[in-house]
């Protein structure tokens, strides 16, 4: 017996059939599932039920589900899975950027997009637990203040806007200063080592924003330093 039932799960999609088979899916596997067909009502559900995880399509028929992971993204603390029929990368590559912790393709297939589901349930409770012990900790990494117990980063007293993602990256940095980290060991230390998922390419998207966000100057990075065909190199 599944002993998922206290997770809140909410699926925005604007096919009848899809979200049905999503329903049935995620109920299968014990989750409390939410739904909306519009982005409108999706809204309004998260900001409502603050879910555990979401699952948005991209193809609304009225606000592009874009700027929808850009809102919740902006407001919540919630992973978002996209799952889309879009398969181009400019689409991925900006759901990555807006703070989406996935992209999925249709059609997919069931026993994947649940594998998915839960491993990115999975890695929200681990950061989750985390903050749990860490309260009470503030570090100061640079010139950079985080607050461990709020998850918040700040430069110079202003508060850095940072996606979950990007946040548990920056962590994960501190705690490596002076090493060179390969590609492979970022990806398998945040995205964990049984990933079914090529994380590659969402790795350099938030390392690029994170760039952007903390360093000084982007295009020539002190802090998270390239070391060509390895991987980073996290200055002390």
């Amino acid at each position: 017996m599944n002993n998922n039932s206290g997770i809140k799960i909410l699926v925005v999609d604007d096919d009848p059939d899809i979200l049905e088979v999503l329903r049935l899916l995620l109920d299968l596997e014990g989750y409390n599932v939410i739904t909306a067909s519009n982005g409108i009502t999706g809204l309004a559900l998260a900001r409502e039920n603050t879910p555990d995880m979401i699952v948005l399509d991209l193809n609304l028929p009225d606000i592009n589900g874009q700027q929808i992971c850009k809102i919740i993204r902006s407001e919540l603390d919630i992973p978002i899975m996209i799952l889309s029929a879009r398969d181009n990368v400019s689409d991925k590559v900006v759901c990555l950027e807006y703070g989406a912790d996935d992209y999925m393709t249709k059609p997919f297939e069931n026993i994947e997009l649940i594998a998915r589901v839960k491993a990115i349930l999975r890695r929200s409770e681990k950061n989750n637990t985390s903050q749990e012990a860490g309260t009470g900790d503030v570090l100061i990494f640079h010139h950079m203040t985080i607050d461990k117990a709020s998850r918040q980063v700040f430069i110079k007293d202003e508060k850095v806007a940072l996606t979950p993602k990007e946040y548990e990256i920056l962590l994960y940095f501190v705690g490596k200063t002076g090493h060179v980290l390969s590609r492979d060991d970022i990806v398998n230390d945040i995205w964990g080592k049984n990933s079914i998922y090529s994380w590659s390419r969402s790795l350099d998207v938030h390392i690029k924003n994170l760039r952007q966000k903390i360093e000084i100057n982007p295009k020539n990075p002190d802090i998270v330093k390239t070391v060509s065909g390895v991987g980073y190199k996290i200055k002390k």
